[in-house]
Protein backbone atom coordinates (compact mmCIF):
# COMPACT_ATOMS: atom_id res chain seq x y z
CA UNK A 1 0.00 0.00 0.00
CA UNK A 2 1.47 3.44 -1.24
CA UNK A 3 2.48 5.81 1.44
CA UNK A 4 0.31 9.54 1.48
CA UNK A 5 3.22 11.39 0.47
CA UNK A 6 3.64 8.81 -2.62
CA UNK A 7 0.17 9.01 -3.04
CA UNK A 8 0.35 12.63 -3.44
CA UNK A 9 3.25 12.79 -5.85
CA UNK A 10 2.02 9.95 -8.32
CA UNK A 11 -1.64 12.40 -8.08
CA UNK A 12 0.35 15.36 -9.18
CA UNK A 13 2.54 13.37 -11.46
CA UNK A 14 -1.07 12.34 -13.15
CA UNK A 15 -2.63 15.70 -12.78
CA UNK A 16 0.58 17.25 -14.82
CA UNK A 17 0.22 14.34 -17.46
CA UNK A 18 -3.33 15.46 -17.65
CA UNK A 19 -2.75 19.30 -18.43
CA UNK A 20 -0.37 18.64 -20.80
CA UNK A 21 -2.35 16.16 -22.95
CA UNK A 22 -5.04 19.23 -22.68
CA UNK A 23 -2.15 21.72 -24.02
CA UNK A 24 -1.76 19.87 -27.00
CA UNK A 25 -4.79 18.76 -27.67
CA UNK A 26 -5.43 23.17 -27.34
CA UNK A 27 -2.80 23.20 -29.68
CA UNK A 28 -4.17 20.78 -32.14
CA UNK A 29 -7.70 22.29 -32.35
CA UNK A 30 -6.01 26.03 -32.65
CA UNK A 31 -3.90 24.52 -35.23
CA UNK A 32 -6.75 22.72 -37.39
CA UNK A 33 -8.88 26.03 -37.21
CA UNK A 34 -5.65 28.26 -38.35
CA UNK A 35 -4.97 25.78 -41.13
CA UNK A 36 -8.58 25.53 -42.84
CA UNK A 37 -9.69 28.98 -42.34
CA UNK A 38 -8.20 31.90 -45.25
CA UNK A 39 -4.85 33.35 -44.83
CA UNK A 40 -3.00 35.73 -43.23
CA UNK A 41 -4.33 37.73 -40.29
CA UNK A 42 -6.95 39.40 -41.80
CA UNK A 43 -8.19 35.88 -43.54
CA UNK A 44 -7.91 34.57 -39.86
CA UNK A 45 -9.65 37.93 -37.80
CA UNK A 46 -12.32 37.59 -40.52
CA UNK A 47 -13.42 34.12 -40.22
CA UNK A 48 -13.23 34.26 -36.45
CA UNK A 49 -16.14 37.43 -36.86
CA UNK A 50 -17.74 34.59 -39.89
CA UNK A 51 -18.85 32.50 -36.96
CA UNK A 52 -20.63 35.23 -35.05
CA UNK A 53 -22.02 38.56 -37.42
CA UNK A 54 -23.41 38.70 -40.70
CA UNK A 55 -20.65 41.30 -42.03
CA UNK A 56 -22.74 43.30 -44.20
CA UNK A 57 -19.98 46.06 -45.50
CA UNK A 58 -22.98 48.30 -45.31
CA UNK A 59 -23.58 47.77 -41.48
CA UNK A 60 -19.79 47.79 -41.11
CA UNK A 61 -17.12 50.40 -40.26
CA UNK A 62 -13.51 50.57 -42.58
CA UNK A 63 -10.13 52.03 -41.24
CA UNK A 64 -8.06 53.23 -44.27
CA UNK A 65 -10.14 51.52 -46.92
CA UNK A 66 -10.39 48.16 -45.11
CA UNK A 67 -13.75 47.07 -43.34
CA UNK A 68 -13.41 45.55 -40.04
CA UNK A 69 -14.11 42.16 -39.16
CA UNK A 70 -17.21 42.60 -37.67
CA UNK A 71 -20.11 44.81 -38.37
CA UNK A 72 -20.76 48.16 -36.45
CA UNK A 73 -23.10 46.69 -33.61
CA UNK A 74 -20.81 43.47 -32.81
CA UNK A 75 -17.68 45.40 -33.34
CA UNK A 76 -19.10 47.31 -29.79
CA UNK A 77 -20.56 44.23 -28.40
CA UNK A 78 -17.56 42.71 -28.18
CA UNK A 79 -14.75 45.33 -28.21
CA UNK A 80 -17.16 46.47 -25.26
CA UNK A 81 -16.82 43.03 -23.61
CA UNK A 82 -12.88 42.76 -24.10
CA UNK A 83 -12.08 46.26 -22.38
CA UNK A 84 -14.77 46.26 -19.72
CA UNK A 85 -13.68 42.14 -18.71
CA UNK A 86 -10.19 43.64 -18.50
CA UNK A 87 -11.07 46.03 -16.29
CA UNK A 88 -13.41 44.09 -13.82
CA UNK A 89 -10.83 41.62 -13.81
CA UNK A 90 -8.52 43.99 -11.64
CA UNK A 91 -11.27 44.77 -8.78
CA UNK A 92 -10.70 41.21 -7.19
CA UNK A 93 -13.07 38.54 -6.68
CA UNK A 94 -15.81 40.82 -6.03
CA UNK A 95 -19.22 38.71 -6.69
CA UNK A 96 -21.75 41.32 -5.89
CA UNK A 97 -24.26 42.70 -8.20
CA UNK A 98 -24.61 46.78 -8.44
CA UNK A 99 -27.35 48.46 -6.58
CA UNK A 100 -30.33 48.75 -8.54
CA UNK A 101 -29.91 52.21 -10.16
CA UNK A 102 -26.76 51.27 -11.71
CA UNK A 103 -28.50 47.44 -12.34
CA UNK A 104 -32.07 49.94 -13.85
CA UNK A 105 -28.69 51.63 -16.32
CA UNK A 106 -26.89 48.72 -17.33
CA UNK A 107 -30.53 47.77 -18.23
CA UNK A 108 -31.43 50.80 -20.63
CA UNK A 109 -28.19 49.78 -22.07
CA UNK A 110 -29.65 46.02 -22.92
CA UNK A 111 -33.03 48.11 -23.97
CA UNK A 112 -30.94 50.40 -26.35
CA UNK A 113 -29.35 47.82 -27.97
CA UNK A 114 -32.13 45.50 -28.41
CA UNK A 115 -34.30 48.25 -29.61
CA UNK A 116 -31.84 49.65 -32.46
CA UNK A 117 -31.48 45.68 -33.13
CA UNK A 118 -35.10 45.08 -33.57
CA UNK A 119 -35.57 48.64 -35.74
CA UNK A 120 -32.60 47.76 -38.29
CA UNK A 121 -33.87 44.09 -38.80
CA UNK A 122 -37.10 45.89 -39.83
CA UNK A 123 -35.92 46.88 -42.76
CA UNK A 124 -35.10 43.36 -44.17
CA UNK A 125 -38.70 42.34 -43.72
CA UNK A 126 -40.91 42.57 -46.65
CA UNK A 127 -43.69 45.17 -46.08
CA UNK A 128 -42.30 46.61 -42.79
CA UNK A 129 -40.42 49.53 -42.44
CA UNK A 130 -38.07 50.74 -39.77
CA UNK A 131 -39.15 53.09 -37.00
CA UNK A 132 -36.49 55.20 -37.61
CA UNK A 133 -33.03 55.85 -39.77
CA UNK A 134 -30.46 53.84 -37.83
CA UNK A 135 -27.14 54.60 -38.74
CA UNK A 136 -23.35 52.85 -37.81
CA UNK A 137 -22.80 55.34 -35.40
CA UNK A 138 -26.03 54.57 -33.36
CA UNK A 139 -25.33 50.31 -34.21
CA UNK A 140 -21.43 51.12 -32.66
CA UNK A 141 -22.84 52.83 -29.41
CA UNK A 142 -25.67 50.36 -28.64
CA UNK A 143 -23.10 47.68 -28.97
CA UNK A 144 -20.32 49.20 -26.84
CA UNK A 145 -23.01 49.44 -23.81
CA UNK A 146 -24.16 46.28 -24.30
CA UNK A 147 -20.63 44.58 -24.05
CA UNK A 148 -20.52 46.57 -21.02
CA UNK A 149 -23.58 45.82 -19.45
CA UNK A 150 -22.67 42.40 -20.59
CA UNK A 151 -19.54 42.11 -18.69
CA UNK A 152 -21.03 43.69 -15.51
CA UNK A 153 -22.84 39.97 -15.77
CA UNK A 154 -20.56 37.36 -17.00
CA UNK A 155 -17.80 38.46 -14.52
CA UNK A 156 -20.07 38.82 -11.33
CA UNK A 157 -21.13 34.67 -12.46
CA UNK A 158 -17.67 34.39 -13.27
CA UNK A 159 -16.71 35.34 -9.26
CA UNK A 160 -19.50 33.95 -7.59
CA UNK A 161 -18.90 30.41 -9.52
CA UNK A 162 -15.19 29.75 -9.14
CA UNK A 163 -14.21 30.77 -6.32
CA UNK A 164 -14.27 29.43 -2.73
CA UNK A 165 -13.34 32.60 -0.95
CA UNK A 166 -15.05 35.32 -2.93
CA UNK A 167 -15.76 38.65 -1.99
CA UNK A 168 -19.63 39.54 -1.77
CA UNK A 169 -19.08 43.37 -2.23
CA UNK A 170 -20.69 44.58 -5.48
CA UNK A 171 -18.30 44.46 -8.58
CA UNK A 172 -19.41 47.55 -10.26
CA UNK A 173 -19.26 49.78 -7.11
CA UNK A 174 -19.59 53.22 -7.81
CA UNK A 175 -20.93 55.33 -10.63
CA UNK A 176 -17.18 56.74 -11.05
CA UNK A 177 -16.19 53.17 -12.30
CA UNK A 178 -18.94 52.96 -14.44
CA UNK A 179 -18.43 56.02 -16.22
CA UNK A 180 -14.39 55.04 -16.86
CA UNK A 181 -16.01 52.15 -18.43
CA UNK A 182 -18.48 54.73 -20.66
CA UNK A 183 -15.37 56.73 -21.10
CA UNK A 184 -13.03 53.97 -22.70
CA UNK A 185 -16.12 53.23 -25.30
CA UNK A 186 -16.30 56.72 -26.16
CA UNK A 187 -12.57 56.73 -26.56
CA UNK A 188 -12.61 53.51 -29.14
CA UNK A 189 -16.00 54.77 -30.75
CA UNK A 190 -13.66 58.13 -31.57
CA UNK A 191 -10.73 55.98 -32.52
CA UNK A 192 -13.00 53.83 -35.39
CA UNK A 193 -14.85 56.68 -36.65
CA UNK A 194 -12.25 58.93 -37.19
CA UNK A 195 -10.95 56.51 -39.62
CA UNK A 196 -7.06 56.47 -38.97
CA UNK A 197 -5.74 53.45 -40.91
CA UNK A 198 -2.89 52.60 -38.61
CA UNK A 199 -5.90 51.56 -35.96
CA UNK A 200 -7.21 49.48 -38.05
CA UNK A 201 -5.81 46.07 -36.75
CA UNK A 202 -5.50 47.35 -33.11
CA UNK A 203 -9.70 47.41 -33.45
CA UNK A 204 -10.03 44.34 -35.57
CA UNK A 205 -7.74 42.62 -33.18
CA UNK A 206 -9.00 44.01 -29.75
CA UNK A 207 -12.90 43.14 -30.71
CA UNK A 208 -12.12 39.76 -32.24
CA UNK A 209 -10.21 38.87 -28.95
CA UNK A 210 -13.63 39.79 -27.16
CA UNK A 211 -14.88 36.64 -28.77
CA UNK A 212 -12.40 34.27 -27.85
CA UNK A 213 -12.21 35.79 -24.12
CA UNK A 214 -16.43 35.92 -23.40
CA UNK A 215 -16.71 32.14 -24.70
CA UNK A 216 -13.63 30.95 -23.33
CA UNK A 217 -15.05 32.12 -19.76
CA UNK A 218 -18.60 31.24 -20.25
CA UNK A 219 -17.64 27.50 -21.17
CA UNK A 220 -15.02 27.81 -18.48
CA UNK A 221 -18.09 28.25 -15.85
CA UNK A 222 -20.45 25.31 -17.72
CA UNK A 223 -17.38 23.10 -17.49
CA UNK A 224 -16.69 24.23 -14.30
CA UNK A 225 -20.68 23.42 -12.89
CA UNK A 226 -20.88 20.38 -15.07
CA UNK A 227 -17.67 18.74 -13.04
CA UNK A 228 -18.82 20.30 -10.27
CA UNK A 229 -16.08 22.30 -9.29
CA UNK A 230 -18.11 25.00 -7.90
CA UNK A 231 -16.31 27.47 -5.51
CA UNK A 232 -13.82 25.11 -5.15
CA UNK A 233 -10.37 27.33 -6.67
CA UNK A 234 -8.07 29.56 -4.28
CA UNK A 235 -6.01 30.41 -7.22
CA UNK A 236 -5.97 31.04 -10.90
CA UNK A 237 -3.74 27.88 -11.31
CA UNK A 238 -6.37 25.68 -9.34
CA UNK A 239 -8.43 25.85 -12.47
CA UNK A 240 -6.28 25.71 -15.51
CA UNK A 241 -7.43 22.91 -16.65
CA UNK A 242 -11.08 23.90 -16.51
CA UNK A 243 -10.16 27.05 -18.16
CA UNK A 244 -8.06 25.12 -21.82
CA UNK A 245 -11.01 23.04 -21.56
CA UNK A 246 -13.46 26.20 -21.59
CA UNK A 247 -10.86 27.80 -24.59
CA UNK A 248 -11.24 24.14 -26.36
CA UNK A 249 -14.56 24.71 -26.51
CA UNK A 250 -14.75 28.36 -27.42
CA UNK A 251 -12.75 27.48 -30.56
CA UNK A 252 -14.60 24.47 -31.40
CA UNK A 253 -17.92 26.31 -31.44
CA UNK A 254 -16.26 29.03 -33.30
CA UNK A 255 -14.35 26.52 -36.00
CA UNK A 256 -18.06 24.42 -35.97
CA UNK A 257 -20.33 28.15 -37.15
CA UNK A 258 -17.77 28.48 -39.46
CA UNK A 259 -18.00 25.17 -41.08
CA UNK A 260 -21.65 25.39 -40.86
CA UNK A 261 -21.87 28.65 -42.36
CA UNK A 262 -19.65 27.65 -45.34
CA UNK A 263 -20.99 24.83 -46.28
CA UNK A 264 -24.14 26.78 -46.04
CA UNK A 265 -22.81 29.81 -48.56
CA UNK A 266 -19.80 28.36 -50.03
CA UNK A 267 -18.01 31.63 -49.48
CA UNK A 268 -16.41 33.67 -46.37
Amino acid sequence: MLEKPEMEHLANRKNKVFTIGLVILLVLVLTTWLVFTPPGVDGKLHAAGYSVCHQQDSHSYSIGGVVLPLCARCTGTFLGLFFSLIYLSTRGKRSGFPSKTRIAVLALFFLFFAVDGINSTLAFIPGLNSLYASSNLLRLISGLLMGIALANLVMVLWNQTLWAESDPSPLLRNWQQLGLLILIGAVFCVLIITDISILYYPVAILSISGIFLVLSMVYSLLWCIILKQENSLHLFRDGLRIFIVGIITAIVQIGGLDLLRYSLSGTW
